[in-house]
């Protein structure tokens, strides 16, 4: 007689496979330009990526906007190419180049047939060694940006990180808008920009990675080719003030007029990407708010109804990024949905957390990763982080390891040491008026107008 099921009890998870981080080859050219590849022959598809230290944290505060758009010009001309030429030759053999910034890097990414590597690689070379930054190009450009900053400022949610990153990061770079402001895209000139790429883009601020159908050699010898009289740039780092600390909670409203809605942002200074405890904070932060049955979501979505969803994240960069939690709720519980995040917090990190929940997102953590190295391109954009940030090259080897040690004690210690429940900054973008007697009964209150100044009521 076979034995019957109780399908009231999910099954035990079985015994984890072995998944190990796929090997990556590294390899310096003559010129001393570093190199990584990730070899996978399954696909006749390579994708290559140029990576240019620095983005947008190296913007200067009267030019903010000038890494993106930057990024966004060098397809749009070159001394060999005009912006029309180069979309025509890499559309002509079925591929893709992208060129953007992030904080902490310009990126220019090719990604095409093995067998049309070489058209890839010298499309590639063209725009990163001889963009010519056309001023009819850059007019274009900036007029597009333009109006999506306009457009931008009509979203509570664009509004409310804005603030935030402002008044969590002063006058440090990363409270700068990565998008530029309507006034500095609308002073950037073309010898902004060509300075910028000058003093950026050179052989000794920058690293390639390669993923999939790749011949090493063959590549090797091609980017040499290529990239083997590539100058080295400037590298003017740009000198960043000390971050500010949050002292005591407060509470900044970014007006928005008949809103009836509400974007909340709340949070404070969070850590670096190499920090030893990032891993343990991962975790943490995925029971608190990083997944779908995260303490967070379950509250403000499943428990009280105030919202689709809302999130928690580590932002960690080069340098201390944010922590902070992120929703939308109509303004009538904006204030009430304020005060079960703050509550979760403090429960955290005075309670800490129980074993079945400690259990429920190791598992997740643990089952997931592999879905996230399945793909050359994937596996490429982790030796990416491992260079970029300057992680150890094991880093992900031992990641499961790591997870599956972590202790009910580590996390609460964790979250002791890096969550502050009473000194956050507290963003809500909305009807100032309807907002600001509830929300002055939380924390003293500022009100901002939608171009970040501060304004009275």
């Amino acid at each position: 007689m076979s034995e019957v099921l109780d399908r009231t009890r999910p099954p035990k998870p079985g015994k984890l496979p072995e998944v190990s981080f796929p090997p990556f080859i590294e390899r310096t050219l003559s010129n001393g330009l570093k190199v990584y590849i990730v070899e996978n022959h399954e696909q006749p598809i390579v994708s290559v990526s140029m990576y240019v230290l620095g983005g947008s944290s190296q913007d200067p505060a009267e030019r903010q906007g000038l890494a993106s758009i930057t990024g966004e010009m060098l397809t749009k001309g070159t001394a060999r190419r005009t912006a029309l030429q180069i979309a025509d030759e890499i559309d002509f053999v079925g591929g893709s180049l992208n060129s953007g910034s992030s904080w902490d890097a310009n990126t220019v990414s090719v990604t095409v047939l093995t067998k049309f590597l070489p058209v890839g690689l010298d499309l590639l070379s063209d725009v990163i060694l001889n963009p010519t930054f056309p001023q009819e190009e850059l007019d274009r450009v900036k007029l597009q940006r333009l109006a999506s900053i306009k457009q931008a400022k009509a979203d509570a949610g664009y509004l409310a990180d804005t603030a935030f990153s402002k008044l969590v990061f002063g006058d440090h770079a990363y409270g700068q808008q990565a998008g530029g402001t309507e006034q500095s895209v609308e002073a950037l000139s073309v010898e902004d920009v060509k300075r910028f790429h000058s003093s950026q883009f050179g052989v000794n601020n920058a690293f390639v990675i390669a993923a999939g159908d790749v011949n090493v050699d063959a590549f090797l010898s091609t980017l040499n080719d290529l990239f083997g009289n590539w100058g080295q740039a400037s590298v003017s780092q740009r000198s960043m003030p000390e971050l500010p600390q949050i002292a005591a909670s407060r509470v900044a409203l970014v007006s928005k007029p008949a809103a009836v809605q509400s974007a909340i942002r709340i949070g404070h200074l969070g850590i670096e990407r190499n920090h030893p405890d990032f891993i343990t904070l991962y975790v943490m932060n995925m029971l608190l708010g990083g997944y779908f049955n995260s303490r967070i979501n379950l509250n403000l979505r499943e428990k009280n109804g105030y919202t689709y969803g809302a999130r928690s994240f580590f932002d960690a960069r080069v340098q201390q990024g944010p922590f902070a939690v992120s929703t939308e709720v109509s303004t009538a519980v904006t204030a009430a949905a304020v005060r079960e995040i703050i509550s979760e917090l403090t429960l955290l990190t005075v309670d800490g957390i129980t074993d079945e929940e400690l259990s429920m997102v190791k598992n997740y953590v643990i089952g997931s990763f592999p879905l996230q190295i399945e793909t050359p391109q994937q596996v490429a954009s982790r030796v990416a982080m491992i260079v970029l940030y300057g992680l150890d090259k094991n880093y992900y080897d031992s990641f499961r390891d790591k997870v599956a040690h972590l202790t009910r004690d580590d996390i609460k210690l964790a979250a002791k040491k890096y969550l502050h429940p009473s000194k956050l900054l507290i963003v809500a973008s909305g009807d100032v008026d309807s907002l600001h007697n509830a929300m002055t009964e939380i924390a003293p209150l500022e009100i901002y107008d939608q171009d970040g100044n501060r304004i009275a009521r």
